[in-house]
């Protein structure tokens, strides 16, 4: 009896345990892998490899990016990165990973090149093989090394309340829409908070991020393509566009907002923006 109850115990306890850290580095490992077929082979043969079939990515707005890569020839570039910070939902079936990346041009040795970080949503397919799901960037004028290793920010035990991701995004949109971006990222984001605006390094950390002058002051409208949650519902991204509240037609840009459950509610843990062009 004593026995069959300690067994009951102990599966109810591992049931309730968080996905361990193999999942984040079983995801950098892919981020990895998919950087270094990039170099073995060609950008456009990496991304169709690794995207998923409904992925999407940045250029002149959201496109699929299978289908953006399909019949072209391979850009005479050399793309290179890999990730300096991946986490992963508590489920263990969606993840972020971002880092550096460098490009130089393969016909043009000599060209300067060119710097920035990316942002990538991964989930893993019915087969458990990790795919991009979204994928977003930004390009600035600091070289950054090639990290050795990834930051790994492990699932905590899943936290229960604080409503939906679609409630908390709601009111990151309306307190953006009253008072400025700025006064949602200071009621909304988490104390580990990461910025990613065009022509500037990333911003870590809420104090540093909430100073930056790239931020928009204006009310601004946030207006959404895509969100997705883990099944743990414990983390979740939200994904584009946005325009000035004032001018709701006219997109400004392409957006991507990485969500955490954590011990106050959803918080933002990463925000990136693309201009329009």
């Amino acid at each position: 009896m004593r026995k069959a109850l300690l067994a009951s115990l102990l599966a109810t306890a591992c049931a309730m345990t968080p996905a361990p850290d193999h999942d984040a580095a079983s995801l950098a490992d892919a981020e990895r892998a998919f950087a270094a077929q990039s170099m073995a082979t060609d950008m456009a043969s990496a991304f169709r490899a690794n995207f998923a079939d409904d992925g999407v990515l940045v250029g002149d707005g959201w496109s699929r990016a299978r289908a953006a890569f399909a019949g072209q020839p391979p850009p005479p570039i050399n793309l290179d990165w890999a990730p300096s910070h991946v986490e992963v939902a508590a489920s263990g079936e969606l993840g972020l990973s971002t880092g550096p990346w460098i490009r130089t041009s393969r016909t043009r040795p000599d060209e300067p090149a060119a710097h920035g970080h990316f942002v990538s949503v991964w989930r893993r397919n019915a087969q458990g093989r990790w795919q991009v799901e979204v994928d977003i960037g930004i390009r600035h004028p600091e070289a950054v090394d090639k990290p050795a290793s990834a930051e790994v920010v492990a699932p905590g035990t899943p936290i229960a309340g604080g409503g939906s991701l679609e409630e908390a995004e709601a009111r990151f949109v309306q307190a953006s829409i009253r008072s400025g971006p700025r006064a949602a990222y200071e009621t909304h984001a988490s104390q580990r908070f990461m910025l990613y605006r065009q022509g500037r390094a990333p911003y870590r950390g809420k104090a540093q991020a909430l100073m930056s002058d790239s931020l928009r002051e204006g009310p601004t409208l946030w207006l959404t393509d895509a969100m997705a949650t883990s099944r743990s519902n414990d983390f979740g991204f939200v994904r584009g566009t946005y325009a000035d509240a004032a001018d709701p037609q006219k997109v400004r840009g392409y957006f991507m907002r990485v969500w955490r459950r954590e011990a106050g509610g959803w918080r933002v843990v990463l925000d990136v923006t693309n201009a329009a062009r």
